[in-house]
C-alpha cells in the first residue's frame, strides 16, 4: 500500500510521476499532486490512469521529488 498525498505533501513533494507498467512501453508523465485530496493513497488512483501511447490500463505511481525541476511530461492520460 502506497503512501497517501497528505504524507507525501507533509514531505515536501507536490507531484507525481505516471508509469507505464509495460516494460515494452515505459511512457511517463510528471503530474501535479494539488488536486486530489489529503487521505487518498496513490495505489487508490493508479487503476484511473491509462497509457496514450500503447493503450494500457497497468501503470505505477510515484512521488516525484524532483517536481520542480522538471514540467510535465506528455505520453499518459487520465480517466
Amino acid at each position: 500500500m502506497k503512501i497517501t498525498f497528505a504524507e507525501m505533501r507533509d514531505s515536501g513533494v507536490r507531484g507525481i510521476l505516471v508509469y507505464c507498467s509495460d516494460y515494452r512501453c515505459s511512457h511517463s508523465i510528471a503530474l501535479m499532486a494539488h488536486h486530489w485530496p489529503d487521505d487518498l493513497r496513490l495505489s487508490d488512483i493508479e487503476p484511473l490512469f491509462v497509457c496514450k501511447a500503447c493503450g494500457k490500463r497497468r501503470t505505477d505511481l510515484r512521488p516525484n521529488f524532483n517536481w520542480n525541476i522538471h514540467g510535465p511530461i506528455g505520453g499518459m492520460g487520465y480517466r
